[in-house]
């Protein structure tokens, strides 16, 4: 016999406190004794004060033995008294239920391994002394606790038949490692860490698996099913032709037979090319397509294997559309600024004579060479030896025979490796603080750019008249110009389908850390880690994740199943199955709600007794004569 809930000092301090308090309240006089008369004629008031005086001895010792046996039952109740030796008490167990990817394979009967993994787990709980306490753990890339340690077998059960396979493929050290810290932080008697599942990860998960624990025990589901499935969808623009989309396709065979299965890419429901794949067991094939479009839409590839597994038999991919910017250029000499403008196959340019202007809303940029237009210009605009009258900016002075300096603290003026460059005349702006300065010379702006919802680019000279008509600088400045003003054409956009789980992208050697964003959805920022040039992040469910790189997107669609590519083979050592699990019940025996119930009836029996009132008491005295009081002798008045 001991306590579950409270030591043995502990409850004797409790009980010892309120017993106290009950006898004292059976102690006091609270009250005095209240006297009907018919008139207050013949009555004086006393001189000499009342005097209360304290019971001496318990008039009802009957009723304060119920009260003090309720009490006593009741902190019984309260402390959890069980009967039996406390050296056979339970034990706290984790289960871990595999629900990775892999666990949704089919096999005969259309019986899917996550119902074997429920079958072994439930029949384990049913083999475990009912005392024994179980917390049920979800197993996949991270491991998710469904309930606490539990005894009510109903409600472990329930939550394992509500159990789903995931989309990510399983990390079974990680589980282990939180299976055995909660049962360090619980503090009590550890039981097993329990796994059921088919054991399949990832190569490197399982490189990673730290030491085993004494306790584990396996409930292997080691059915083999035959399986091909796609691992990555990609696809990129052509660097020479923007309508061009280059898509590579990776297939891999996790069986153990040779298949040779059919490949099939559509894009809006039109078949865009079909491969015939021969994949040897564990072998991984990869397939290379080209199509060509402009239009934004829907690619699938699509795998005719018809296995156990059918959710990694597809991966879709949604296509942006393509990117352009229109700049009308007004000059009299489309020759000089056709080659800066025609280098970008995503620009398209409109040159009109600069005589009349003529407004274009579709227009992106307009350019204007030596040339003030009458009407007020609301859109982005490069200008060119503006006229003085007619400047957006202010001239400050006319020069001749000058040296520009490039200010290369200016993003504007990023990759101008070129020294300075000697001018036979220019214009100088005299820039406001909101602007930045890019080429300068005698205190004033040769070039500068003016940021806000209307963006702005001024030139003092013109850059195919003078001396840097022959230098690299002059298409740089103005594809930073370009990209300043239309960041959209020159962003390179990657698109992956792929899997959830960890996620690595290698980065080019001039990245800026301080452009790297990694977006989920829409507004979502996931974090990630930079270590040796290479972006990791983690996602664990299906969503699309978009990489942001300055000039580089990579947009992951992570809707593809993670399947584990080996099975993890464990020591010999480690028990299996049910053998041994059982072993003897707990002799202990939870008596409290008996308690509980007992001391209820002891309190309705006082209340009876002793606190129904008189008519109540003359009931019971008829009932249990022997209880009847003593009647107060009377006086006759004279």
């Amino acid at each position: 016999m001991f306590f579950f809930n409270l030591t043995a000092a502990e409850f004797l301090a409790l009980f010892g406190a309120v017993s106290s308090l009950v006898v004292v309240l059976y102690l006091l006089d609270r009250s005095r004794k209240k006297i009907t008369v018919a008139t207050l004629r013949f009555w004086q008031a006393s001189e000499i004060p009342s005097q209360r005086k304290h019971r001496r001895k318990i008039q009802q010792p009957l009723s304060l033995l119920l009260q003090l046996l309720a009490v006593l039952l009741l902190l019984l109740a309260i402390a959890q008294l069980r009967i039996g030796s406390p050296d056979r008490s339970s034990r706290d167990h984790v289960l871990l239920l595999d629900a990775s990817a892999w666990m949704g394979a089919q096999g005969a009967g259309r019986r899917t391994l996550l119902d074997e993994a429920r079958v072994a787990a439930i029949r384990y709980l049913r083999a475990l002394p009912s005392s024994d306490r179980v917390m049920l753990v979800r197993a996949d890339a991270l491991a998710t606790p469904l309930t606490g340690f539990e005894t009510n077998r109903a409600t472990l059960e329930d939550a394992i038949r509500r159990i789903q396979p995931g989309s990510a493929a399983l990390s079974l050290g990680q589980g282990i490692e939180f299976a055995a810290q909660a049962l360090r932080l619980e503090g009590k008697r550890a039981g097993e860490i329990v796994f059921a599942g088919s054991g399949r990860m990832m190569s490197e998960s399982i490189a990673e698996m730290p030491g085993l624990p004494r306790n584990l025990r396996l409930l292997p589901i080691k059915r083999e099913v035959e399986n091909c499935g796609l691992r990555k969808l990609s696809m990129r623009r052509s660097a020479q032709d923007p309508e061009l989309w280059q898509i590579y396709v990776t297939a891999r065979n996790y069986g153990q037979r040779p298949r040779t299965v059919p490949l099939t890419v559509a894009y809006g429901g039109a078949p865009v090319g079909t491969r015939r794949l021969t994949l040897a067991p564990g072998a991984e094939v990869s397939s290379s397509f080209e199509f060509r479009t402009k239009s934004a839409g829907w690619l699938e590839a699509q795998l005719e294997s018809n296995d156990a597994l059918s959710a990694d038999d597809s991966a879709t991919l949604e296509l942006p559309g393509e990117a352009s910017l229109r700049v009308v250029v007004y000059t009299n000499q489309p020759e000089l600024l056709r080659p800066l403008l025609s280098a970008n196959p995503h620009v398209e340019t409109v040159f009109r004579p600069a005589t009349v202007y003529e407004p274009d809303p579709k227009a992106g940029l307009l350019i204007f060479d030596r040339f003030r237009p009458t009407a007020a210009v609301n859109q982005n605009a490069i200008w060119i030896e503006p006229p003085a009258s007619g400047s957006p900016v202010p001239l400050r002075a006319e020069k001749k025979d000058v040296t520009v300096h490039w200010r290369t603290d200016q993003f504007l003026a990023a990759g101008l490796r070129t020294k300075d460059i000697k001018l036979e005349q220019t214009a100088l702006f005299s820039p406001a603080s909101s602007d930045m300065t890019i080429a300068e010379a005698d205190g004033g702006a040769a070039i500068l750019a003016r940021p806000g919802a209307v963006k702005t680019a001024l030139f003092g000279f013109h850059p195919m008249r003078s001396a840097m008509r022959y230098e690299l600088a002059t298409p740089l400045l103005f594809a930073n110009v370009l990209k300043w003003m239309a960041p959209d054409i020159f962003t390179r956009v990657e698109l992956q389908a792929g899997s959830t789980g960890t996620v690595s992208l290698p980065l080019d050697a001039d990245y800026d850390p301080s452009r790297v964003r990694v977006l989920a959805g829409e507004r979502t920022n996931l974090p990630f880690t930079i270590r040796n040039r290479t972006l990791r992040f983690f996602s664990g469910t299906p969503e699309t994740v978009r990489v942001s790189l300055g000039d580089r997107d990579v947009v992951y669609s992570m809707t593809v199943p993670e399947v584990g590519e080996t099975r993890w083979e464990p020591p010999k050592s480690i028990p299996t199955g049910l053998a041994g699990v059982g072993g003897v019940e707990s002799a202990a025996r939870d008596v409290w709600q008996w308690l509980a119930i007992l001391a209820a009836l002891v309190l309705i029996a006082e209340w009876i007794l002793f606190g129904m009132g008189a008519a109540s008491s003359t009931a019971t005295h008829r009932v249990f004569p022997f209880l009847k009081k003593a009647e107060t002798p009377r006086r006759k008045a004279s």
